[in-house]
């Protein structure tokens, strides 16, 4: 089911009217991938979750009071206390109806304002607090730009929103070929809510099968059933809420219960029974979804995969303190050298100073003299060479800091990936090659030789290996060991390389040896990399593709890390494909 943009259109126009103007009075974090606010508004209290949990991912009200869930606070969580709470909701904005990031700005008496970002964004989803020039205070998960992503969400950088995606608008934009370009999604083959998917912004598989089912009476309806003025005027009826605010909410039911949502009347699945709110119908369904989780098999590794997981929480939570330490020790911008320069003129004015004196004012010519604070009970002198020797220090913060700072974020990369593997790690041997990463990146103590010697360790797994449809070998890295081997060992220099952007997971490499590589081999080869991923089961990833030629380690980088250049992106689902 998805919280698509539709979904989030209907929310923010239902928060707007509710909860604007509010006051925060408390911030919590039911659990590690949630936020939650209580709003006072219209004389009651409010509940607001904003959560970024994978494919439960979202952002409503709910009718009970949230409730502290996460062990320890997450840095995103104190920043929020500090800057949100007791303060006041001036506004929430989504501010492209077509993309799912919602916007709560909030001014606080003390520290002025800030704005939540949610991103409702699946497996990609995140939650960040913004400063007013649009730098990121913190965000409940750090991204580093590198190979797999092309923008950087850490604290201190400038905050870049996901980039557009160059599809089809669902209303007509003005542009002179609208229509023609509508026209071209109906001579299409295949199903017909597909192609909409592909080439529509914003349209999810579930609001394509409602598109369809309304312009030709059948979601499964293939493209030659369906002509453009229809087309239009389905996507017409869907979309035109966004401007008029006549929103129906709603829930899917079936014998067995509710098992859909949606912002309007839909007709693909079960009896659509209206809501009173979008909140009512999203907290309806995630109950019954909480409720009837299927119980698993208990996993037969669990003791060594939660030790192992342990360890992978404490190197990251390390990782972050040291970023946030380095932080308090950057100087301000250009403060070298106006600390410099006061030290200077403390130097040449010393003896002008009088007893006393707590400023010593230089007119440099300027509109505002230079001010120099000075220290009542520390002679000019001795002030001007401590000043000097902040400079220095500040001058080779300048120089080390950011170095110190891209390897550090470069850890958090490594250590994600690392979380990665494990989660994916079918047995035994893959549990204990992350450990072995750990190690080997200097995150854990290095076993003692002895012990190492006295049990021999076991043969690590091997990568993948499948065979496509059009006879090349396609191999899979399933860990950060098994990414270097993939990439750098079996590889050729003219075969092609595969790996889902921004985010962790499986180097792909397709045999083709520079040969061509038809459509139905490169996209066996792009599930697989979806697949073997921290995105498993996301209805559309984005795949990266280029010659393993353009592909190359990240200097002095952990095990598996890369730069490529000259991709280009396929779309796919992650799910295993037909081998």
């Amino acid at each position: 089911m998805h919280f698509d943009a539709l979904t989030l259109a209907c929310i923010t126009h239902e928060l707007t009217r509710m909860l604007t103007g509010g006051r925060v009075q408390q911030v919590l974090q039911p659990d590690e991938q949630s936020i939650g606010l209580e709003i006072y508004a219209q004389h009651q209290r409010h509940y607001l979750l904003l959560t970024a949990d994978g494919q439960k991912s979202r952002v409503h009200l709910v009718r009970q009071k949230l409730r502290r869930g996460a062990e320890q606070p997450s840095p995103l969580l104190l920043l929020l206390r500090k800057y949100v709470r007791d303060s006041l909701l001036e506004a929430i904005v989504q501010p492209d109806p077509t993309e799912r990031i919602l916007q709560l700005r909030f001014i606080h008496l003390e520290h002025g304002p800030t704005t939540l970002v949610a991103e409702i964004m699946g497996q990609r989803s995140n939650l960040l607090l913004l400063k007013p020039d649009g730098k990121i205070l913190d965000c409940l998960r750090r991204v580093w730009a590198g190979a797999t992503s092309q923008r950087a969400l850490l604290p201190g950088q400038s905050y870049t929103p996901p980039p557009i995606q160059a599809k089809l608008p669902p209303l007509d934009d003005g542009s002179p070929d609208y229509y023609s370009r509508l026209s071209e999604v109906t001579q299409m083959t295949g199903k017909l809510w597909k192609a909409l998917t592909a080439h529509i912004t914003a349209v999810s598989p579930t609001v394509a099968r409602e598109v369809a089912w309304r312009a030709t009476g059948n979601a499964e309806a293939t493209t030659a059933d369906a002509n453009m003025l229809a087309l239009a005027a389905a996507l017409q009826e869907l979309w035109s809420p966004v401007q008029t605010g006549e929103w129906q909410p709603g829930v899917w039911l079936e014998e067995n219960g509710i098992v859909g949502f949606s912002a309007y009347p839909a007709h693909v699945r079960g009896l659509f029974t209206p809501t009173a709110s979008m909140s009512e119908a999203l907290e309806q369904f995630f109950a019954v979804a909480a409720s009837n989780t299927k119980v698993t098999q208990p996993d037969p590794y669990a003791g060594l995969r939660g030790n192992v997981a342990a360890d992978l929480r404490r190197a990251s939570a390390r990782v972050q303190r040291q970023l946030a330490a380095l932080a308090g020790d950057e100087p301000p911008p250009g403060g070298a050298e106006q600390l410099r320069t006061q030290a200077e003129w403390l130097l040449a004015l010393n003896k002008q100073i009088q007893p006393g004196q707590t400023v010593l004012e230089v007119d440099l010519g300027e509109d505002t003299p230079l001010q120099i604070a000075l220290e009542p009970h520390k002679p000019p002198i001795e002030q001007a060479q401590q000043m000097f020797k902040t400079a220095g220090k500040w001058e080779r913060a300048v120089l080390i800091i950011p170095e110190r700072r891209a390897k550090l974020q470069s850890d958090l990369a490594f250590l994600e990936q690392l979380s990665s593997d494990l989660k994916l790690a079918e047995n035994q041997p893959e549990i204990v090659a992350v450990r072995e990463e750990l190690q080997r990146g200097g995150f854990l103590p290095q076993p003692q030789k002895k012990a190492a010697q006295a049990r021999p360790s076991q043969p690590p797994a091997q990568p993948l290996r499948f065979s496509s449809p059009q006879g090349f070998a396609i191999v899979v890295g399933r860990n950060a060991r098994q990414n270097e081997i993939v990439t750098f060992k079996i590889a050729n220099a003219a075969d092609l390389w595969l790996h889902v952007r921004n985010v962790p997971g499986s180097h792909v490499v397709i045999r083709s040896g520079g040969q061509p590589v038809n459509e139905e081999t490169l996209q066996m080869a792009a599930q697989l990399a979806a697949y073997y991923s921290s995105v498993r089961g996301e209805k559309a990833v984005a795949v990266s593709v280029t010659e393993r030629r353009f592909v190359t380690r990240v200097p002095n980088g952990h095990t598996g890390q890369v730069y490529i250049r000259n991709e280009e992106t396929v779309t796919v689902p992650a799910e295993l494909p037909e081998l």
